[in-house]
């Protein structure tokens, strides 16, 4: 048996020999020496290391698991078992770990960076910036940490540091290819497109083989509306790969937009692989069902996934119906639209998980294919919405105490979505409607985004409903009953304008330059609603193309109504 000295340089030899990549040798030494308690942590923390190195990560757990039995403070121990958590995904379990190691060492770069890195995972980037601050702190020239900082810049809306701190980084490396295509993502958000053209040309120029530049390109040029060029960059793509289902989605919506239908719904359903793969996972694990095709089908039962956002799930009921005719029909949605549907004909369930046995499944979102295939169209409006009577009243004696004309806004749409920065307008836009004395100004605002009325001291012109509205369970039981007592709806792209347009009430949908595929269609030739009219902006980023439209168009109906 070696003493505790000799024990102590074969320690050494090992960890020479793991260096050098002779992993067999160095794990076969260390395995000779684990008798000596004075040194067992460290012996199982290179025990461990070697199964990383050889990809045995469970086996290397049970090692730095052994280490930290025999010393939980050790350093390396609780980074490495945070890394290899870190590689399997199990984030909370690796925050952990490496919370543990900066407890240990607030200055191993390793651990800040990964803890940065999860933070950015889990989406709570303001903790993410504090990571990487620090590591830019201990090294200016860091350029990962600089990287990342750029990117949660952008996360959080705040564009302006992000395009500082990745052209440092150019600075730094002028050939720092993912700083070039952050940046040219973050112009996009800008709505700066000569820009982030030029960013993401530089990345080819770097790399003619790197293609999210050209998925990115083909994003930029989709703003523009150059719809041929961006079909040509997210072609590019999918030649390198087939499944890029990104850019097969992306060219579905070009397609739908320029009237190209067939081909565009085909390639639409490549969101389903996008977007919910675990439910589609689900079905198939679970239930024998068939995937609904559009065959004819009659006394079956069917399930249909709702999708995206709540108001394609207003806009895309309709096509329930022609199924709910003939067959026992299951629809799953958000359990805040449980009141929207209860009146209709069908098993309502909030959770896949809860779907009973069926014989066909389909998401919403597919049947408008599956019914243009078959007759060429698409089907027109039909009402299914029921307001509350009693809450009818309630409403209607709290907005119809003048007699002007009751215009309902609203401006913020979701900001959780993505480019809810193009479609949703700033407040002060509306101002000449709202300072319009011809008008009642009601704002269905709630939430993020009225505080914009106290930002812009619009709160003498604008009956505020926030703090009663739809405050109760059920998404929009407010919102139906003032609808239905407004004479006029001036909106941004939202799920009110789908409610609204299911109403029948008169709206006016204000859209950015490049807005979604389901508007081209509606403005070229109204399909879906015949109380929604479209302005949208004359080029990116325009509102007041869009409101000078809004405002003369107002102008001659006040006129109209007041003679």
């Amino acid at each position: 048996m070696l003493d505790l000295n000799e024990a102590i340089y074969e320690l050494k030899k090992s960890i020479e020999l793991i260096k050098k990549e002779k992993i067999n040798d160095a794990e076969n030494i260390l395995l000779n020496i684990t008798t000596h308690k004075e040194i067992k942590a460290d012996i199982y923390l290179y025990l461990g290391i070697c199964n990383i190195k050889k990809n045995k990560k469970n086996i290397a757990i049970n090692y730095l698991k052994k280490s930290l039995r025999f010393n939980p403070e050790h350093e390396f121990s609780n980074l490495n078992l945070g890394l290899i958590y870190f590689e399997n995904k199990q984030l909370e379990l690796s925050l952990g770990f490496i919370k543990k190691t900066l407890r240990l060492n607030n200055n191993n770069i390793l651990a800040n960076y990964h803890l940065g890195l999860i933070y950015i995972l889990l989406e709570e980037y303001e903790k993410a910036e504090k990571y990487f601050k620090k590591l830019i702190y201990i090294n200016s020239f860091d350029q990962n940490a600089l990287l990342n900082l750029g990117i949660i810049y952008n996360k959080l809306k705040r564009y302006q540091e992000s395009i500082e701190i990745l052209n440092k980084l150019i600075k730094i490396n002028p050939r720092n290819i993912y700083a070039y295509n952050n940046l040219g993502t973050t112009y996009i958000e800008k709505s700066n497109y000569d820009k982030a053209i030029d960013c993401f040309n530089q990345c080819i120029k770097i790399n003619p083989n790197y293609f999210p530049a050209y998925s990115n390109l083909g994003m930029t040029y989709s703003e523009l509306k150059e719809f041929s060029k961006a079909l040509k960059f997210f072609s590019k793509t999918i030649e390198n790969n087939k499944n890029d289902y990104n850019s097969l989605f992306a060219i579905g919506k070009i397609n739908l937009s320029i009237g190209n239908y067939v081909e565009g719904f085909n390639n639409y359903e490549y969101r389903k692989y996008i977007n919910n793969p675990d439910t589609l996972k689900f079905i198939n694990q679970k239930f024998k069902s068939k995937e609904w095709r559009g065959e004819n089908i009659n006394k079956k039962k069917i399930l249909i996934i709702s999708e995206q956002g709540f108001g394609d799930t207003i806009q895309f009921s309709r096509y329930l119906f022609p199924l709910i005719e003939n067959n026992e029909v299951t629809f799953v949605i958000n359990k805040k639209l449980n009141f929207l549907f209860r009146n209709l004909n069908i098993n309502i369930i909030n959770n896949i998980k809860l779907a009973p046995e069926h014989d066909y499944y389909q998401f919403l979102l597919t049947l408008p294919k599956l019914y243009y295939e078959k007759n060429k169209g698409f089907i027109k409006n039909n009402n299914f919405i029921r307001s509350d009577q009693n809450n009818d009243h309630k409403w209607a004696k709290r907005i119809n105490n003048s007699k002007k004309i009751k215009v309902g806004i609203f401006w913020q749409g979701n900001k959780d979505y993505y480019g809810d920065n193009k479609r949703s307008i700033p407040l002060n836009e509306f101002e000449k409607i709202i300072k319009n004395n011809k008008l009642n100004v009601i704002s269905l605002q709630k939430g993020y985004g009225e505080d914009q009325i106290k930002e812009h001291n619009l709160e003498d012109n604008i009956l505020n409903l926030s703090s009663d509205l739809d405050n109760d369970k059920y998404a929009y039981k407010d919102s139906i009953s003032v609808l239905k007592n407004l004479d006029l709806l001036i909106t941004c792209d939202s799920s009110l304008v789908h409610l609204a347009g299911t109403m029948n009430v008169n709206t006016w949908v204000v859209l950015c330059y490049n807005h979604d595929w389901r508007w081209y269609i509606e403005k070229n030739n109204p399909t879906f609603y015949k109380s929604v009219k479209i302005f949208d902006q004359e080029f990116p980023g325009d509102w007041k193309s869009a409101f000078q439209k809004i405002n003369v168009e107002l102008e001659n109906k006040i006129r109209l109504l007041n003679n």
